[in-house]
C-alpha cells in the first residue's frame, strides 16, 4: 500500500476543488487509523504538565504518560502563585473584556503589563495581542507594504510569512550572515523599508540565530531588525530576558515578538518596540484592533509569572539542569540532535512514516513526544521533537532516553 504523506494533499500538489480535496485527505486519515500513527489532535484530560493523561487513540481508553510536548518552559502555567493570580483576576474583572483594546476593552491590567514586557525585553513600550500568532501576522501587515521588502530567514515561524502577503520577499538560507550581507548590498536600495527577519531561538531545530552578525549588518545597511523571541524570552539570558540579553544586546533590536503560551505559561502575544512604533500599531495592527483583548486572567497570571522570573532564579536554573544533562545523554547514546542549544530537541528520524512509527512505539512506552513531518518540516527532515521544561524530573528524561534505545533497536533510529 502507497504511504501517504501531508505534502501529498496540499494545494499544490492535489489541484483539485475544496471538497475533494477533503474527500480525497480521507486516504491519510484511513492510513493513519490503520497504523495507529493519530498522533495529531490527541485529547488529554487535566494538565498538560510532566505527567499527564491522554486518550490512547487506538483503544478509546486513557493512557498515563510521561509527556514532551509542552512549551511551559518554566513550568508557570501550574504553578500556585500564577494560579492564584488569575482567579483573583477572575473574580475583579469577570471572564473577560469583551471589546477590542481599542474600543473599551484596555483594562489597567494590560497597560501594566505592557510596561512590564517593554521593561523586560529592553524597549521603550510594547502591545498586548490575545494570539501570539497573531502578533507576527498583525504587526508585519501593517508596517510593511508594496514597496518594502523583508528578508527572512529560510526558518521562521508559519506567522511570519502569513504577516508578509502584502509586500516584497527574499530568503536569507538560514543563519547565513554572508549571504544576507551580499542580499543587502544588491537589493537595499530598491526599497523604502527593509527589514531583517529571524527568530531567536528556531522552533524546530532549537538553534540560535547570530545575532551580533545581524545587528551589525543591518546598521551598516540601515535594514530593521524584527526578532520572534518566542522561544528565548523567559528561557535564555542571564535574567531570562532573551536572546538579546543572552548577546548583550538589550535596546538593539528594532522589534521583539513574542508569546505569553511559553515561559509565560499562559496565552497572548506580544511586541515591543519603540514608543514611535507602539503609538502606531495600536491603531494599525487589525489582529488587535479588531480582535477582543487579552483576559483577566491570563494578564495577571502572566504579570505574576514575569515577577517569579525576576525574583527567583531557581526556576530558571532547573531548566537548564535539565537541558544540559538530556543533551548529554543524547549525544551519549548517538542520537542525532542537529545543532539544538535550547530546550527544543529534534530526535532526527528523517523519514515521515518511521517518525509516526517512533512516536507510536513511545506511546506504547507510555512516552508522549510529537512526530514532526510536513509541513512544519521537509519529509526529509522528519524529527521526534521534545520539550523540555522546568518541572520534568531526572527519571523523566531516563524513561525517554530507554525508551528511544529500545526502538532503536526496532527501527535503527540513530
Amino acid at each position: 500500500m502507497e504511504n501517504y504523506t501531508l505534502k501529498d494533499f496540499t494545494l499544490q500538489t492535489l489541484r483539485t476543488d475544496a471538497i475533494d480535496r477533503t474527500i480525497q485527505f480521507k486516504k491519510w486519515h484511513k492510513q493513519a487509523k490503520q497504523n495507529n500513527h493519530q498522533v495529531f489532535w490527541t485529547k488529554a484530560y487535566g494538565a498538560v504538565k510532566p505527567e499527564m493523561t491522554i486518550e490512547d487513540p487506538s483503544t478509546g481508553l486513557k493512557r498515563k504518560v510521561i509527556s514532551f510536548v509542552s512549551n511551559d518552559y518554566l513550568g508557570m502555567s501550574q504553578r500556585p502563585e500564577t494560579i492564584q493570580a488569575g482567579i483573583q483576576a477572575l473574580q475583579t474583572y469577570g471572564t473577560g473584556a469583551c471589546a477590542a483594546p481599542s474600543i473599551g476593552g484596555y483594562l489597567d491590567i494590560h497597560q501594566e503589563l505592557e510596561k512590564e514586557i517593554a521593561d523586560f525585553t529592553g524597549q521603550e513600550d510594547a502591545l498586548v495581542f490575545s494570539s501570539g500568532f497573531g502578533v507576527n501576522v498583525g504587526v508585519l501587515n501593517a508596517l510593511l507594504g508594496k514597496e518594502d521588502i523583508a528578508f527572512i530567514d529560510s526558518q521562521v515561524h508559519s506567522s511570519v510569512l502569513d504577516g508578509l502577503r502584502g509586500t516584497n520577499t527574499k530568503n536569507i538560507g538560514h543563519n547565513n550572515p554572508e549571504y544576507l550581507e551580499f542580499i543587502l548590498q544588491n537589493e537595499r536600495s530598491k526599497y523604502k523599508t527593509a527589514m531583517v527577519i529571524i527568530d531567536g531561538i528556531y522552533s524546530q531545530d532549537g538553534d540560535i540565530a547570530p545575532l551580533p552578525e545581524i545587528v551589525t549588518l543591518c546598521k551598516k545597511y540601515n535594514a530593521l531588525i524584527y526578532m520572534d523571541d518566542a522561544h528565548g524570552i523567559g528561557v535564555f539570558g542571564k535574567n531570562g530576558r532573551g536572546i538579546a540579553e543572552y548577546f548583550n544586546l538589550l535596546g538593539q533590536v528594532d522589534i521583539i515578538t513574542g508569546t505569553l503560551s511559553k515561559a509565560f505559561g499562559a496565552v497572548g502575544g506580544f511586541v515591543a518596540c519603540s514608543k514611535d512604533m507602539a503609538d502606531y500599531l495600536r491603531l494599525h495592527a487589525n489582529t488587535t484592533v479588531f480582535s477582543s483583548s487579552l483576559t483577566p486572567q491570563v494578564t495577571c497570571s502572566v504579570l505574576k509569572a514575569l515577577e517569579l522570573i525576576k525574583t527567583d532564579k531557581s526556576i530558571l536554573q532547573k531548566l537548564w539542569d535539565n537541558v544540559n544533562y538530556f543533551r548529554k545523554r543524547l549525544l551519549e547514546e548517538g542520537f542525532d540532535i542537529k545543532q539544538s542549544v535550547a530546550a527544543i530537541f529534534p530526535i532526527m528520524i528523517r523519514d515521515p512514516y518511521k517518525t509516526y512509527e517512533v512516536a507510536r512505539l513511545l506511546k506504547e512506552r507510555n512516552i508522549y513526544a510529537m512526530s514532526i513531518v510536513f509541513p512544519a518540516v521537509v519529509n526529509k527532515d522528519s524529527r521526534i521533537r521534545v520539550s523540555l521544561i522546568a518541572s520534568h524530573e531526572k527519571e523523566h528524561l531516563e524513561a525517554l532516553i530507554t525508551a528511544l534505545s529500545e526502538i532503536d533497536k526496532e527501527l535503527h533510529i540513530k
